[in-house]
């Protein structure tokens, strides 16, 4: 009979361990179920688009990554607001309440004062070093030698670059004020371009324009070394002069750029307008460093379609 009642105790004591282990074990629920935790967070939406007094703020909520922004009433600075919009009008921090149901979030957001812009360069000028430096005028001169009378040019007897193409020489000159000599700010450029026949060619008349050297002055100084120089003319704005009975000077639109080996050695020159046409004995080898030496007489204007060119 004690054999019997150490079994069944025994038995008892083996089926209560088993039943904690599977209580344990998480194989039956300890307690009623926990309900999904409510993470409900708001922000704004558009934080690159909208910085500044006048733009439009836009706000937007999530619970648990789903978008309730629909479902969502916004408060700025403690007043209400309709939608999910704002503009502000104050500069600074701006404090935003979100609300929904019994959940709420709250975040702030930060107006800026938008700098004003500065207006991009026009004009006749050099820029330079983030520097414009306006420009007044502008001289063609083609090297020859005149006969008044008559109206023939002598010109040098000069080539393009392939050695054969006959060449007319140009100097553009482009300074600061009316007086070349006393001038701050100069862009100068020597040019071949082919000729055509007897027949005066322009420099946004030519096919090809070949730069022979030049030189860039500001303040009165050259800033760098020029390696390299490009110049393009636009395709309206260029016209010739023309003489009399009403004189007019003729018009040019182009633009050069004058660079150096290193960074940040580049000037640009932009030219829209008049300039004035002369023509002089410059030699067979015009020099740029000499070009001061120059007497342009800024009124001089020839009655083009009567010049006949001649070697």
């Amino acid at each position: 009979m004690k054999i019997n009642k150490l079994l069944f105790f025994l038995l008892a004591v083996i089926s209560l361990n088993s039943c904690v282990e599977y209580v344990n074990n998480g194989t039956m629920p300890d307690g009623p179920e926990k309900p999904e935790e409510q993470k409900y967070t708001a922000e704004q939406a558009n934080p690159e688009d909208a910085k500044y007094i006048g733009d439009v703020f836009e706000f937007k909520a999530m619970l648990n990554g789903v978008d309730v922004t629909a479902s969502t009433k916004f408060r700025v600075n403690g007043t209400n607001i309709s939608g999910k919009t704002y503009t502000p009008a104050k500069l600074g921090d701006h404090s935003v309440i979100a609300t929904m149901d019994n959940l709420t979030a709250n975040f702030k957001f930060k107006v800026l004062e938008k700098e004003e812009e500065e207006p991009e360069p026009t004009g006749n000028r050099i820029d330079y070093n983030g520097v414009s430096n306006p420009l007044n005028t502008t001289l063609f001169v083609l090297n020859g030698v005149i006969d008044q009378q008559s109206g023939n040019v002598s010109i040098p007897n000069l080539t393009m670059p392939d050695g054969t193409t006959p060449a007319l020489n140009w100097v553009m000159v482009s300074f600061d004020g009316t007086s070349y000599a006393n001038a701050k700010h100069i862009y100068y450029l020597d040019v071949l371009v082919p000729r055509n026949g007897n027949n005066m060619v322009f420099p946004f008349q030519a096919p090809q324009i070949a730069i022979q050297e030049g030189f860039v002055e500001i303040n009165g100084t050259a800033p760098f070394t020029i390696t390299n120089m490009t110049m393009a003319f636009a395709g309206t704005g260029n016209a010739v002069p023309v003489g009399n009975p009403n004189p007019k000077p003729g018009t040019a639109n182009y633009t050069s750029e004058a660079t150096g080996d290193n960074s940040g050695e580049l000037a640009k020159l932009f030219w829209n307008g008049e300039y004035s046409f002369d023509i002089q004995d410059l030699g067979a080898k015009p020099k740029g460093k000499n070009v001061k030496n120059l007497k342009i007489n800024n009124n001089t204007i020839f009655q083009v379609k009567n010049l006949k060119l001649k070697k």
